[in-house]
């Protein structure tokens, strides 16, 4: 039997047989059942626990909208307009209005990536400014009770009214993206995304949780500390089509986006196997391998020690980050990563520890555009030019009898372990 999976803006697929398939794991998705604009505007209509928009702004008003970077997903050309059209609406004049890009500690959008995120119509009538955490003018609004300095772009602070617009998916180390993480680590400077980050390492900051995860909870708190009056946030299908939108309350919103998230996306698998074949969902969850590893390390709770993970990422632009390339070169082990870390936190190189500690205890074949040597002496994976020959690795190391598990969307589907 073929099977495809995502794979940049297509697909590839494989041969198998359906004795060696354990499973295949999709999400139990939605599809959209009506326009997407229909349901923006019924959640701009029926706010959760706040006014409508309409309410909140007035003629004068200085209007800061947050949006994401190029990194997401978020279907801001659609989203977007609409809020535009509310604030028109109320009196709000367009040169009032201020398109702010939540890079977080990513590099600034060029203007053609402008154009690609906002549409060209907005990206030429608006003032649009992007974070830039290193160079930015941010300003302390207070102290969290982690006791890090909370730093937000002056630009979103000194605003009259501050509206968040994304998507809420699956963060590993966050819970969930979403809400929060338009200011923290969208708008914020480096030092306060850097202090946030270092929490990483608590037992409670993983995937798909937010109780007692102090990453989230410090999030939340610089949401609120930089202030916040309207929150419009969506949840995608893997088709990225619209099949949730809220608005108002950050909390209620949050709550809501992942309470879908997690009816489409959470999975409970009975026992784990040691052949899994996984995708980082394609485009844009692969346009590099610092983006992508979500992907893999989505189904490390449900791979036998030792096994293997054939792992599919288009990766166009390489590592994606050079503190998490430099990391990966220098280190050896992900117990040295850990203690470097425990003393100063940088940016990137978290990824190189939980990348370190993917291959100690699993074999991972990579299928990517990237050149075979790079795969094979920097990033230490084994590398493959299909799934075909990648499973015909995989059968030398662990049986040509073992059975499959196949996860297409493995940036977007958590997957659990029974009991």
């Amino acid at each position: 039997m073929q099977i495809q999976i995502p794979y940049g803006k297509g697909f590839i697929s494989f041969d198998t047989s359906e004795c060696l398939l354990l499973d295949i794991i999709k999400p139990s998705e939605m599809h959209q059942s009506e326009r997407a604009e229909s349901l923006i505007n019924h959640a701009l209509d029926n706010p959760l626990g706040s006014d409508t928009l309409s309410s909140i702004v007035k003629p004068g008003d200085r209007v800061a909208i947050v949006v994401d970077d190029y990194t997401r997903p978020c279907p801001t050309r659609v989203i977007l307009p609409l809020v535009l059209s509310r604030l028109h609406d109320a009196g709000v004049d367009d040169s009032e209005v201020l398109i702010l890009i939540a890079n977080g500690t990513h590099k600034p959008p060029t203007h053609s990536q402008i154009i690609e995120i906002l549409g060209e119509r907005i990206a030429n009538g608006y003032q649009v400014k992007s974070n830039d955490c290193f160079k930015g003018d941010h300003v302390y609004v207070g102290t969290s009770k982690q006791g890090n300095r909370i730093e937000v772009l002056r630009d979103y602070v000194e605003s009259d009214v501050k509206i968040l617009l994304g998507d809420i998916e699956y963060h590993y180390f966050a819970g969930y993206g979403g809400t929060r993480k338009s200011i923290l680590p969208g708008l914020s400077s480096y030092s306060c995304i850097q202090s946030n980050h270092k929490l990483l390492f608590d037992k409670n900051a993983r995937t798909g949780i937010l109780k007692n995860n102090p990453i989230h909870y410090e999030m939340n708190e610089a949401m609120h500390l930089a202030g916040v009056d309207f929150v419009l946030n969506v949840v995608l299908n893997s088709h990225n089509q619209i099949v949730g939108a809220w608005a108002g309350n950050p909390e209620l919103v949050l709550d809501a986006g992942v309470k879908l998230v997690d009816m489409m996306y959470k999975k409970i698998v009975n026992e784990p196997s040691d052949l899994v074949v996984v995708s980082a969902s394609g485009y844009p969850h692969d346009m590099d391998l610092y983006q992508s590893f979500k992907g893999l390390h989505s189904v490390l709770p449900v791979v036998n020690k030792n096994g293997v993970i054939v792992f599919t990422a288009e990766c166009v632009n390489g590592a994606g980050n050079n503190v998490y390339l430099d990391w990966l070169k220098k280190y050896r082990s992900s117990s040295d990563i850990k203690k470097e870390l425990q003393k100063e936190f940088v940016m990137g190189a978290h990824k190189a520890y939980y990348h370190l500690e993917a291959i100690e205890n699993y074999n991972v074949i990579f299928v990517s555009s990237i050149k075979h040597d790079e795969v094979k002496n920097i990033y230490r994976f084994i590398p493959a030019d299909s799934i075909d020959n990648a499973l015909k690795e995989a059968y030398k190391i662990i049986g040509e009898d073992t059975p499959m598990r196949v996860v297409p969307y493995g940036s977007t589907t958590l997957l659990y372990l029974k009991n």
